[in-house]
């Protein structure tokens, strides 16, 4: 999808890459999924994109010229591994599918950039986000994150 296309997932639903526009719904998203939205100022969804063009998608319900995001997913390469963040699902839209087809976009773009893992933090309180990783395939590391925050 790196080509900037749009793609119908299903009847109101599209698939495409993040626009400016789309950065307070994200925000309004990510707040009801509990992230939190340290670093995603318009500044840094600006630099996140252009250091991973291509990787950044969202998901919006469309009715005539408006549209709503109801997921989002961000990818990352850091030259060594992929990374997802911010993988959401507004609750009117959960269990349809849409996150599955966000990820799974991201890992094709991923491995044609040469990566051969990419790793997603979740929230050790997340039994829900335990369980969609999980059947995405993806395996609980023997590992601890280890955080520090450099500005606010």
């Amino acid at each position: 999808m790196g080509d900037g296309r749009r793609v119908r997932v299903t009847r109101g639903i599209v698939v495409r890459e993040y626009r400016p526009a789309d950065r307070d719904g994200l925000r309004e998203l990510w707040r009801a999924s509990g992230f939190r939205l340290l670093g995603d100022d318009d500044q840094g969804l600006a630099t996140f994109v252009a250091r991973n063009p291509g990787l950044f998608l969202v998901a919006v319900a469309v009715q005539g010229s408006a549209e709503r995001v109801v997921a989002s997913a961000m990818g990352a390469w850091d030259g060594h591994r992929g990374w997802l963040y911010h993988v959401a699902t507004a609750a009117s839209h959960r269990r349809t599918g849409l996150a599955s087809v966000l990820v799974a976009r991201i890992e094709e773009q991923l491995v044609a950039l040469g990566a051969a893992r990419v790793n997603v933090l979740v929230r050790d309180d997340s039994a829900g986000g335990h369980a969609f990783w999980t059947a995405a395939g993806y395996e609980l590391a023997a590992s601890r994150q280890f955080g520090k925050t450099l500005r606010e």
